[in-house]
């Protein structure tokens, strides 16, 4: 797999669709919505912003970037191969660091809010994104991009002295009562689902004045949630199952159908043959993509060698892909097909 970078994810589901959300507008304090379309963008931009993070006008710098004592880096977080600088909370004294993110807690438990505190302390402005958070976890040694799906790209400046808190509170039970897994965006305060034990990375990332945003600072911690494993199930959407010969043929109630609408068709079939370019994927990944997660669970549930989802896309347009995953020891290839008109 390849290490995570923090300007361009290569996350197991990046390639199901794309898109930058450079000027979204959406209020921060709106509770979180659900997703359908898993898209694996990173904070960092030059937008401007809200009041409440103003970007003083811009001025010639005479102070030289601050620099980081020691070796800053550690495998308790990701490698982040394109930044100029990873400092890892595990391998410093916080104390003696420009710029850190402290967490409240290495420890953390369900429903129990846990702050991560970006902190300048330097003498300097250092200009980040407060939306621009991410969730990284880490198994057999792999990091594994988690979330956001998409990050609004507004950018301010945290002044000398100044300190940003993101609340991360982890709840439980959208998986196993069948719901779709919340898109999760914010400034402070993150409630998170689907979400199993183990280690884990919090992140994010700016520039101190006068360098470039192509040579960003990543400030990460580690944690670990003390959760049980998570349990990989399909959506109560699923409202029939039936077998069509050698294929196991769900449909869905997500969508709605129009005038001359045919349901659009989410295939997967589990190969014998490894791809070299196929993508291993975590079961927090695959909770947060609707159809393939329904498509696995019920392969597994009904061990079926190939599964065929059907459902409107009116409202939940299938993203039309061809590609492979590899998810605990087995390979899937999964394609779609448009549903034809009547």
């Amino acid at each position: 797999m390849a290490k995570p970078s923090r300007r361009q994810v290569l996350s197991a589901l990046s390639a199901a669709g794309g898109a930058l959300l450079a000027g979204c507008t959406a209020d921060p304090d709106e509770p979180n919505t659900k997703s359908n379309t898993p898209v694996t963008t990173v904070g960092g931009g030059t937008s401007p912003t809200e009041s409440t993070q103003s970007v003083p006008e811009s001025t010639e710098s005479t102070q030289s970037v601050p620099e980081f004592p020691g070796d800053t880096a550690s495998d308790a977080c990701p490698p982040f191969d394109d930044a100029a600088q990873v400092v890892c909370y595990d391998a410093v004294d916080p104390q003696a660091m420009p710029v850190v993110l402290v967490p409240e807690t290495q420890t953390v438990q369900l429903d129990q809010p846990t702050d991560f505190t970006l902190r300048n302390q330097s003498e300097q402005w250092f200009e980040t994104n407060s939306h621009g958070w991410e969730l990284y976890k880490r198994v057999d040694g792999d990091w594994y991009y988690i979330m956001p799906r998409a990050t609004p790209l507004p950018a301010y400046r945290l002044a000398a002295g100044e300190a940003h808190t993101w609340t991360l509170t982890v709840t439980t039970g959208s998986v196993s009562d069948g719901a779709a897994i919340d898109l999760v965006q914010g400034t402070e305060s993150l409630s998170a689902d689907g979400l199993g034990g183990g280690h884990y990375a919090f992140a994010t990332d700016g520039e101190f004045e006068g360098v470039s945003y192509k040579e960003p600072t990543v400030l990460a911690t580690s944690f670990e949630l003390q959760a049980s494993p998570l349990e990989l199930t399909p959506r109560a959407a699923i409202a029939e199952v039936e077998w069509d010969g050698e294929t196991l043929v769900a449909r869905s109630t997500r969508g709605e159908a129009g005038d001359d609408d045919g349901r659009d068709a989410y295939i997967l079939e589990r190969i014998d043959d490894p791809e070299p370019d196929a993508e291993e994927v975590i079961v927090e990944q695959v909770v947060r993509d609707n159809q393939l997660r329904d498509a696995i669970a019920l392969s597994l549930e009904y061990e079926a060698t190939r599964v065929r989802l059907e459902e409107f896309d009116r409202d939940f347009p299938l993203l039309r892909v061809d590609r492979t995953y590899e998810f605990r020891g087995d390979h899937y290839r999964v394609r779609t097909q448009a549903g034809e008109s009547s």
